[in-house]
Order: C-alpha cells, then sequence, then structure tokens
C-alpha cells in the first residue's frame, strides 16, 4: 500500500474519557455573565489610554477576576466558565441580538441555552456600556443605507463577522512551547528597549510591545491562580490518586505556559 503502513491494533481506552462527556452532556448549555462584565469594569477604567492598552488591561483583568474551577476527573485546566457547557458573551462584538432572546433562548429549538434572571440582569448593566461603541456599530457606520436594507432584508448577511470575533489568524504556538510566555515577553522588553522616542513609529510600537508584555504576564498570572487552586484542592483531596492528579495539574500550571513545555502533559495545558 505504498510507504505508509496503519495500525488497525485497538487501543485501550481509560474510562475517564466517558465520563467527562457524559458529564458535559449531564445539563444544557449556560449563558454567564463574567466575562462581560469584566470587560465593561475596564473598559470604562482606561477611556483615556490607547486603544491596544486598553484591550491588554481589559485581558488582563478578565484573567485576573473571572471565576476559575477544576472539575472531577480533569487533567487540563483552563475552563472559560463554571458551567461545564457554559458560553461567555462578547458586548464588545454585539449584543442586541441576544438580548432580543433573553425571554427564548433557553425554549428555542436550535441551540437552547439555560440563562439566570440574575445573568440577565448583569448582562444588561454591562452591555448598556458598549452602546455606539461595538464593532458591529462601527461596521454599520461605514455602510450605504441600501446595504443595512439588503441585510435587513437577508438578501445577503456577513454573519458572524458582523456579530463576532471571527478567529481565522494562525498563531506561533510552537513558539509559546519552545520558550513560554517569559520567553516571548523578554523579547518584547528587548524591542521596547531599543525604541526611540525621536523614532517615527515610537508611540505605535511601543504601545504594542508594552501591550503584549501586559498580556503574556497575564496568561502567566492566569496560570498561577489555578496552581494555587490545584494545590488547595490536592490537601483536601482523600482519593491518593486524583490527589496525585492534582499535584500534578498544580505543577504544570506553575511551568507552563510561563515557561517552555517539557511533555505532552505540560504541551496540552499550555494551551
Amino acid at each position: 500500500m505504498g510507504l505508509y503502513t496503519y495500525d488497525s491494533t485497538p487501543i485501550p481506552k481509560s474510562d475517564r474519557i466517558p465520563k467527562l462527556v457524559e458529564n458535559l452532556y449531564a445539563k444544557m448549555p449556560e449563558i454567564e455573565s463574567a466575562r462581560a462584565v469584566l470587560i465593561t469594569e475596564s473598559y470604562k477604567q482606561t477611556e483615556n489610554e490607547p486603544m491596544i492598552i486598553r484591550r491588554a488591561k481589559a485581558f488582563q483583568h478578565i484573567l485576573e477576576n473571572i471565576p476559575i474551577t477544576i472539575r472531577d476527573l480533569e487533567l487540563v485546566v483552563g475552563s472559560s466558565t463554571l458551567a461545564p457547557r457554559g458560553c461567555q458573551t462578547f458586548p464588545e462584538f454585539s449584543y442586541e441580538w441576544l438580548e432580543a432572546e433573553f425571554d427564548t433562548v433557553e425554549t428555542r429549538s436550535a441551540d437552547p441555552f439555560y440563562i439566570s434572571e440574575q445573568t440577565k440582569k448583569e448582562l444588561k448593566e454591562a452591555n448598556a456600556y458598549w452602546k455606539g461603541r461595538t464593532t458591529s456599530d462601527l461596521a454599520t457606520a461605514y455602510m450605504e443605507p441600501e446595504t443595512l436594507l439588503d441585510i435587513e432584508h437577508n438578501i445577503f448577511t456577513p454573519g458572524n463577522y458582523f456579530y463576532n470575533g471571527v478567529g481565522h489568524v494562525t498563531v506561533k504556538y510552537w513558539e509559546v512551547l519552545e520558550i513560554g510566555y517569559e520567553g516571548i515577553m523578554a523579547k518584547a522588553q528587548a524591542e521596547l528597549d531599543k525604541c526611540n522616542v525621536g523614532d517615527g513609529d515610537y508611540a505605535e510600537r511601543s504601545r504594542f510591545l508594552e501591550a503584549v508584555i501586559i498580556s503574556c504576564q497575564a496568561v502567566i498570572d492566569y496560570a498561577d491562580r489555578y496552581a494555587k487552586l490545584a494545590l488547595e484542592m490536592a490537601e483536601k483531596c482523600t482519593d491518593p490518586q486524583r490527589k496525585a492528579e492534582l499535584l500534578v495539574i498544580a505543577s504544570n500550571c506553575s511551568k507552563v505556559p510561563a515557561k517552555g513545555a517539557t511533555n505532552f502533559w505540560e504541551a496540552c495545558q499550555s494551551f
């Protein structure tokens, strides 16, 4: 069959994965408000600062304060939500479409989500700040009235490009795995040290590098929060196997992504 062979021998599988899948689908997906509240808090506090610094500080504020959890059986941690199938919102992109569905999102036929009354209240309060400030508002400002009418009548739609951030980017994952965020911060600091206030691009370049350093440090601190939580849970854990797993999780999170990964488990945790 050519140069490649395929080994069809079944690979023994742990019962951990079926249990994790079962836990994942045990409840309806849930909308949470923590991220929306935190990014709004940060943007309110940084209104007179350069936009790229505002974004970095908002990212930092979120990672410093968003609730974290380590679920039973997990070996790689870092969920963005408390609920196993949770969903944060991104009001800086758009929010009106979700608010319009607050009372029906739980019962709709496609992709229903549970949302508590408290979450609705918190989201409405956070969303109010973003009126006229979203990327959707910016896109709309550039469109002719005829274009908006075409979108309204579904002649065409920009889809997620209009309502959400679209992650069609390829970043240097391997660099994080090789040198960690501390290495990237060192590279950014070296470039920042070479910046001269007389350079034509000084303001833009120096602010970008400062934002890189803030963002990298935010991720390191976020991992450290998980390392501390894993240690706290290990101290209270009475199951020897799970206690050992939690101690490895704590060790991994204290190393990566600050530093480069030295094994597969650390590499997975870096992501």
